[in-house]
């Protein structure tokens, strides 16, 4: 199954020739992370950190394609490519008329304590929700 989160270019999203400077696309990465909680796995981000839970990125990556431009609108398309047992690995196309990068981020799942972060298993009911995610046609 895929998530898409659509977006448009800003201004503050380029550099002075009018195109997206390239650290902007590790941002909407994480903006599409969000939504996907939010509208994918009916889980809001927000109400996920709260419980406790942290998803810090451990690796990430991007191959650009075709420059995005100011007023563009985009969507940055969003899958699974694989669920660990305290590891999610996302795949990631921005797309606008043509395909303009695409990418893969690691998360580590994590319990935000008192004492700091530590890592944590990914089960129960956000594992499930995770798993039908990446399974459905």
């Amino acid at each position: 199954m895929i998530h898409r989160h659509r977006l448009r270019v800003r201004f503050g999203d380029c550099d002075p020739a009018g195109i997206v400077y390239f650290p902007r696309y590790f941002d909407w990465f994480h903006q599409a992370m969000e939504t996907w909680f939010d509208e994918g796995l009916e889980r809001p981000y927000a109400e996920v950190i709260a419980s406790g839970l942290g998803f810090p990125a451990v690796h990430t990556e991007a191959d650009y394609k075709a420059p995005s431009k100011l007023g563009e609108d985009l969507v940055v398309e969003l899958s699974v490519e694989h669920v660990g047992n305290a590891s999610i690995a996302l795949d990631y196309r921005v797309l606008g008329a043509d395909l303009k990068a695409t990418g893969r981020t690691v998360v580590c799942v994590v319990r935000i304590t008192d004492q700091g972060v530590e890592p944590t298993r990914l089960d129960g009911d956000l594992r499930a929700r995770i798993e039908n995610f990446s399974e459905a046609p």
